[in-house]
C-alpha cells in the first residue's frame, strides 16, 4: 500500500502511539485508541521519538543513517504502521485524524464495559498482596479438602439439582453464566486497577463458547502488571469453589447440618467452578493460563507458532503459513518445542471431558426429552418442556459453530475493507 500524501516532508502524528521497552532490544509500539500493538526493534523505537517530536520523514531518515550507520526506509515504516492499524492515512501524512473504519461503520468511538471505567483506587485493595494470598489460600484448602474426601469430587450429574431436568438445566445454567460473567468483572476490575479499559466479547475456544474480557492495553504495561489482570477471574473462581466446598466438607464431617436442596446446589457449584478452573489451564486454547506463560516466557505468537509446527507434520502449509514460521521469533520456536507437549495434552482433556461430561449430560437431557415428547399429549406443558430441552441442548452444543462461523464473516469483511484501501 502506499500513501498518496505521504512523502520525504511529511511530518506523521505519532504523538498518540505508546513505545515502551519489552526486552532487551525490543519495544511494544501501540495505540490504545484502537488496541493495536506490534513488536519493533530498538531503531522503530527511536523513529517514531524522532518523529513525535515534529522531524519531517526525511529528517529522521537522515539523522537514523547518521546515529546506525545504514539507510532507513522511514516511509515504509509509517505505511507498516498503518497497515497495522496504528494510525491512519491522514495521521501518517500529518493531517487531522480520519475516523476509523469501526468508527465510521458505527458512529460513535469504541466502546469499553462500564466497569472497566471503574477508579483504579476502588478495585486496587481486590488485586494487592493480601487479596491474593486469600485467594491462593483458598485454591490451596480447597485442594487439601478434596484429597481428604474424594466423594467432594464433581461428576456431570452434579448439574441436576432437582429431579426435574428442565428446571434443573435452568438453574445450573443461569448459574454459571452469572458466575462467568462476575469472573469477567474480575478480569475487568483488575484491568482498571492497572489503568486498562477493556471490553466484553463472546468467543470460541475450542468446543466451548466463551465470555472474554479484551485486555489488549494491557500491553502497554510493563509484564510484571500484567499477571494480576490476567489471573484475577481465576482468584475469584477460586474464592466461590472455597465457599462452595467448605459447606459440604463440614456437612460430610458432622460439623455442619444442611438442607439436602443446598448440598445439591452447592455439589453444581463445584462442578462449574472445577471445570472453569481446569479450562483456564488448557493453555493451547489461549487461556488465563497461555497469556501468563506467554509473559513471563517473553512470546510475541506462541500459539500459531505451535500450530503450524504441528499442522507441518500433518499436510503442507500455505505460502502465507510458511512465512509466518520462517519468520518467527526465536523465543516461540524455542518455547513450541516443549510447549507443544502441553498444546496436544489440551486437545486430548478436551475430548475426554466431552465424553465424560457434555455428551452424558446431552444423552440424558435429550432421552428425557424424547421420552417426555413421546408419552405427553402434543401441545400440553410437558410437550412443550420437552421441545425445550431438546432446543436447549441444541443450542449449547452448535453454540460454538455458530460463534466460529461468525468469525469467519467478520474476518472477509476486514479483508474486502483492507482491499478496498
Amino acid at each position: 500500500m502506499t500513501i498518496a500524501a505521504l512523502d520525504a516532508t511529511s511530518r506523521p502524528s505519532v504523538a498518540h502511539l505508546l513505545v515502551r521497552q519489552e526486552d532487551e532490544d525490543e519495544f511494544v509500539l501501540g495505540n490504545p485508541a484502537t488496541g493495536r500493538f506490534v513488536v519493533v526493534p530498538e531503531a522503530g523505537a527511536r523513529l517514531i521519538e524522532l518523529l513525535a517530536a515534529g522531524h519531517t520523514v526525511a529528517e529522521v531518515a537522515d539523522v537514523l543513517e547518521h546515529e546506525l550507520g545504514e539507510p532507513v526506509d522511514v516511509l515504509d515504516f509509517v505505511e507498516m504502521l498503518v497497515e497495522a492499524g496504528l494510525l491512519d492515512e491522514r495521521e501518517a501524512a500529518g493531517e487531522a485524524a480520519a475516523p476509523r473504519v469501526e468508527e465510521a461503520e458505527q458512529g460513535k468511538k469504541v466502546k469499553y464495559w462500564v466497569v472497566s471505567k471503574i477508579p483504579p483506587w476502588v478495585v486496587k485493595p481486590l488485586f494487592g498482596k493480601a487479596a491474593w494470598t486469600f485467594y491462593v489460600g483458598c485454591l490451596v484448602a480447597t485442594l487439601v479438602m478434596f484429597a481428604a474426601d474424594h466423594s467432594l469430587l464433581p461428576s456431570y450429574e452434579d448439574a441436576f439439582v432437582v429431579t426435574d431436568i428442565m428446571l434443573s438445566l435452568v438453574i445450573t445454567n443461569v448459574v454459571v453464566m452469572g458466575l462467568a460473567v462476575v469472573h469477567e468483572i474480575w478480569h475487568a476490575f483488575a484491568g482498571a486497577a492497572a489503568g486498562v479499559k477493556s471490553q466484553l466479547r463472546l468467543e470460541r475456544r475450542g468446543i466451548f463458547t466463551v465470555l472474554e474480557t479484551d485486555l489488549t492495553g494491557l500491553w502497554a504495561l510493563p509484564p510484571a502488571k500484567r499477571y494480576s489482570p490476567f489471573l484475577a477471574g481465576m482468584g475469584f473462581d477460586s474464592f466461590v469453589l472455597f465457599a462452595a466446598v467448605a459447606p459440604r466438607f463440614a456437612y460430610s464431617r458432622g460439623w455442619l447440618d444442611l438442607n439436602p436442596h443446598v448440598v445439591r446446589f452447592l455439589a453444581m457449584l463445584v462442578l462449574s467452578q472445577v471445570g472453569k478452573l481446569a479450562f483456564q489451564t488448557m493453555a493451547y486454547l489461549r487461556t488465563d493460563m497461555y497469556l501468563v506463560m506467554a509473559t513471563a516466557t517473553g512470546c510475541k505468537n506462541l500459539h500459531q507458532v505451535t500450530r503450524l509446527g504441528l499442522k507441518r507434520l500433518i499436510r503442507k502449509l500455505t505460502p502465507v503459513e510458511q512465512t509466518i514460521l520462517r519468520d518467527a521469533d526465536a523465543k516461540d520456536l524455542r518455547v513450541a518445542r516443549w510447549y507443544r507437549l502441553l498444546y496436544l495434552a489440551g486437545i486430548v482433556w478436551m475430548g475426554w471431558f466431552a465424553w465424560n461430561f457434555i455428551l452424558p449430560a446431552a444423552k440424558v437431557t435429550i432421552g428425557w426429552a424424547a421420552g417426555v415428547m413421546v408419552g405427553a399429549p402434543v401441545f400440553s406443558f410437558y410437550w412443550w418442556e420437552g421441545i425445550g430441552l431438546v432446543t436447549f441442548a441444541f443450542v449449547n452444543l452448535t453454540a460454538p459453530l455458530f460463534v466460529a462461523l461468525r468469525n469467519r464473516i467478520r474476518a472477509r469483511r476486514a479483508a474486502r475493507v483492507a482491499v478496498a484501501v
